[in-house]
């Protein structure tokens, strides 16, 4: 074997050693909404609970999104006796097993025909007022038999195969070919792995996760149903990601294909980021491609990937302020890091022993390529910036996640712009400001900061010199406490006046960053003023005050993760599940990405804030851990 060969099998070994299971999801209705989990019990069937309720019509012909889109937006939640069902303007649903009938009938999934155990009519009844027509929700009980296509073992309502797996790397790899960005849940895996590379799946036979051995059996083909917006209830007008998937991943019979079904050879427990062993490889189908990826990039480096983590090394830090620190990174050699200016990265760190992670706006400009900075302030208590501002130096690396965010420049093409921002949320203007100047892109702009006092302006001499690149640029300043005789600024906090001052005010897309109060201030005098909230644009990663109730004792069920914690009222949700060693979903930590969505199935809350959730997930239960503090006994499901 040559050298080249032997590296490059030792590279796909490292891959392979790498790959984890990144998500486990069970659909316990047939077309309905996914459940993730943490750990999963795997039996002939597949996943435990994973669809072994099917609904049909009165001649047992199966019903699906694919014809019934709304079925999609039914979410079940596990329970110790059964289900509990949830749907819009529905009441909700308790399907309890023990209230199922004994009567059996004959249905058909596809081309096979299967004795189903039919549950209650209070169920039919449910299913037939949201649905708008006469039908039954069946079990696959004790006596109900499916054969896998040409095997002996067994499966459910799954539509042929017991168990779906798909790579991340995979969906990443459409994403970059799509003219639409696709999620997961289109495609309703079982089995999600990270660390691989795109496809690498199709290429296993057997591999082992947990407790259990699996086989792949076939490539999936895909149908209507991945172009439905599960959300909204609509299928995509281009045929997305149909339309991409044709072009790359269609195969000789006309099928287009993405992920691998799968059987299980044995039963057993598989938990949530157990690694993934391939036992035995296979060789990939192979497909004609005809459509390139969106991001071509130079032969000698490659693009960040999203949820790709990279070591950045510190090349400097830079006093700020008394308080504030700039901390220069250069991102890996034969790396591509693309991102929008106002954008945020995401840092691991381990502080005392415990592992946390951050996201951080970048303060730097994505035209100055390999340079990444964050600019962040001292927070009293915060074991991060306290960290970064005593510990972090040149030479020494962090962990970091490829930049992300919904708050940039280009959120608005508007010719005229006003920048607010209070204390360390000047970091996204600053890095909008370094971008429009090294482009030379002539904005209208006016840029109003709010600070303490003088020694805390940050950059401002260059603010000063940026906005001499622009033919219509002010820089403005308010100090809320210390103004010194000769300050020609304004004083105090942002106010009507100060607004009432910015000419074409109506005009402007306005973004806005800093703390809670500010901005909710900033918001009311805008909109008051006239501006389109179309044209409003916030963001903040500012921990928000604690609550100034009186401190005391409750308790906090995390259902879905198996986990009950004595906690406290002055504490969001999401850091108490953090310090019990919990790893709840998030991303921005400020209440606007709604990464972090839960649900609260019983107590009250304090809503600090709540924009990244829709009206309808807000009657629905629906509350953002990161921005949500409990004032009594609460019981958080991930559902």
């Amino acid at each position: 074997m040559s050298t080249i060969a032997r590296l490059n099998r030792q590279k796909e070994a490292q891959a392979v050693n790498d790959a984890r299971v990144s998500q486990l999801s069970v659909y316990p209705i047939k077309s309905t909404a996914g459940i993730h989990l943490n750990h999963a019990f795997v039996e002939e069937h597949g996943l435990a609970f994973d669809r072994r309720f099917v609904v049909c019509q009165p001649d047992g012909k199966q019903i699906t999104a694919r014809t019934h889109p709304k079925l999609a937006q039914v979410h079940a939640a596990l329970t110790q006796t059964g289900l509990q069902l949830r749907a819009k303007n529905m009441p909700n649903l308790a399907i309890q097993y023990a209230e199922f009938s004994s009567h059996y009938q004959e249905i058909m999934i596809w081309k096979d025909t299967v004795q189903a155990q039919h549950c209650s009519e209070s169920y039919d009844q449910w299913f037939s007022r949201y649905l708008g027509e006469k039908c039954h929700l069946v079990f696959f009980g004790e006596h109900s038999s499916r054969l896998v296509k040409q095997r002996e073992s067994q499966v459910a309502f799954a539509d042929g195969y017991p168990l779906l797996l798909i790579s991340e790397a995979s969906l990443e790899d459409l994403n970059l070919r799509s003219t639409t960005k696709h999620s997961m849940e289109q495609f309703r895996p079982n089995l999600v792995v990270k660390n691989t590379e795109a496809f690498a799946e199709d290429g296993w036979k057997r591999f082992k996760i947990g407790e259990v051995e699996f086989e792949v059996q076939n490539p999936c083909s895909r149908c209507v149903f991945t172009t439905l917006d599960q959300r909204t209830g609509e299928f995509d007008a281009n045929k997305e990601p149909l339309s991409t998937l044709a072009k790359y991943r269609q195969g000789e019979d006309g099928n287009l294909y993405f992920g691998q079904n799968v059987i299980a050879l044995n039963s057993g427990n598989i938990s949530l980021y157990d690694p993934v062993e391939v036992l035995e490889t296979r060789t990939p189908e192979r497909y004609p491609e005809n459509v390139n990826k969106r991001s071509q990039t130079s032969p000698d480096k490659q693009q960040w990937q999203q949820g790709e983590a990279l070591e950045l090394r510190c090349l400097a830090v830079k006093q700020e302020t008394h308080d504030v620190k700039t901390f220069i990174f250069e991102a890996p050699e034969q790396t591509l890091s693309e991102y929008l200016p106002g954008q945020y990265i995401g840092f691991e760190f381990e502080v005392d022993g415990k592992p946390l992670r951050r996201n951080y706006t970048l303060s730097s400009s994505p035209t100055r390529p390999q340079r990444l900075a964050i600019t962040v302030k001292r927070v009293l208590d915060g074991q991060v910036s306290n960290w970064l501002h005593d510990t972090l130096k040149p030479n020494m690396s962090l962990k970091a996640h490829a930049p992300d965010g919904d708050f940039h420049v280009k959120q608005s093409s508007n010719a005229k712009l006003l920048l607010l921002s209070a204390g360390s949320g000047i970091t996204p203007m600053l890095s909008m400001m370094r971008y429009l100047s090294d482009l030379n892109i002539d904005r209208d702009i006016v840029f109003l900061h709010s600070a303490h006092s003088e020694n805390d302006l940050i950059a401002e001499q260059e603010l000063a010199l940026l906005s001499q690149n622009f033919s219509h640029c002010s820089i403005r300043y308010t100090l809320t406490q210390q103004a010194p005789e000769n300050w020609q600024g304004y004083q105090g906090r942002l106010n009507r006046g100060m607004l009432m001052d910015v000419a074409d005010l109506e005009q402007r897309a306005v973004y806005v960053c800093g703390p809670q109060t500010f901005m909710q201030s900033a918001k009311e005098q805008l909109l008051a003023l006239g501006l389109h909230e179309d044209d409003y644009y916030e963001e903040s990663f500012g921990h928000h005050p604690t609550t100034s109730s009186e401190t005391k004792a409750l308790n906090i069920l995390f259902d879905s993760w198996d986990t009950y914690l004595q906690g406290n009222n002055q504490q969001n949700l999401l850091e108490q599940a953090e310090q019990a060693g919990l790893n709840l979903p998030y991303s921005c930590r400020g209440g606007f990405c709604g990464s972090c969505k839960v649900k609260l199935q019983s107590g009250e809350v304090e809503v600090l804030e709540d924009n990244g959730l829709t009206d309808d997930e807000k009657q629905q239960g629906y509350i953002l851990s990161c921005s949500c503090i409990p004032k009594g006994d609460v019981c958080i499901t991930q559902d």
